[in-house]
């Protein structure tokens, strides 16, 4: 019986392999002949259905043969919207320099500009990321400098844009990630027993990012770190300056949890 059980079970992982090998080697569906409109409106419907992967075939064939036709700026911003809910930033980014390249003075550049600004945020956001509790203020924070800039240009030049209030609100969301990022570089710091950089980092994020909720963590810890040092006088200013703005109330947490089920489970297990 346990025999069987064995050969059972070799037959099913062979054969789920098998599937698997099917997955892997499946390549794109072809994309059939069509008229310009009718291939944007299947393009389109699948892009509303969230079909990313059949909806960019279908705007890359769109790209391809009409590369100049009447829906030509709608495919771009399709496609690169497309690619950044899809997760690939960086063909997204590449759709959106083709579509500023060609038409520069589109009357939906603020809304390119602002989706530049979201492609950027969400750089390098794979499904660990998505679905694990894995600080991203930890790693590399240069597309958020970009993803600023993409913001602050749709507030200058687009200030009566339907995207202007929503790059405000994104621009605090980046300066906070920002602020997180140089806070946690503090803290690295200050665990090593490099206070005075610590302290000098802390000082950089009060400076700079005032407007955050990342401040009075800051505030503490360039107290500590300044008591480290011996350099009392230092440290009673950041203690008043933190007493003055926030009383004797914790900071709230900087970290969030994990987003799913399964991202609890394996909080559980984390290592960073």
């Amino acid at each position: 019986m346990r025999t069987i059980a064995v050969l059972l079970s070799l037959s099913l992982l062979l054969g789920g392999c098998s599937t698997v090998d099917k997955w892997f080697k499946s390549g794109p569906k072809a994309v059939e002949v069509m008229p310009e409109e009718d291939l944007y409106k299947k393009a389109k419907e699948k892009l509303d259905r969230g079909a990313y992967t059949r909806a960019i075939e279908l705007y890359q064939a769109l790209e391809t043969r009409f590369p100049f036709g009447r829906y030509g700026p709608k495919v771009l911003l399709d496609l690169a919207w497309a690619y950044y809910k899809q997760g690939d930033a960086e063909a997204g980014l590449a759709v959106l320099e083709r579509f500023f390249k060609r038409y520069p003075t589109h009357a939906r550049l603020d809304y390119a500009w602002y989706l530049r600004g979201l492609i950027h945020m969400s750089q390098g956001l794979g499904f660990v990321e998505r679905y694990f509790p894995i600080d991203l203020t930890k790693r590399d924070v240069s597309p958020l400098a970009d993803a600023y800039q993409d913001f602050v240009t749709v507030v200058e030049r687009f200030p009566d844009s339907e995207y202007a209030d929503k790059a405000r609100q994104r621009l605090t969301g980046v300066l906070t990630l920002i602020a997180t990022h140089e806070y946690h570089v503090a803290d690295y710091y200050f665990r090593r027993g490099a206070y005075l950089a610590a302290a000098n980092r802390a000082a950089h994020i009060v400076r700079n990012y005032p407007r955050t909720r990342v401040v009075p963590h800051a505030l503490r810890l360039m107290a500590e770190a300044y008591h480290r040092l011996e350099l009392e006088d230092l440290a009673a200013q950041a203690e008043k300056t933190y007493a003055l703005n926030y009383g004797q109330s914790e900071p709230p947490p900087l970290r969030h949890g994990p987003r799913t089920l399964l991202g609890w489970m394996f909080w559980l297990f984390r290592w960073d």
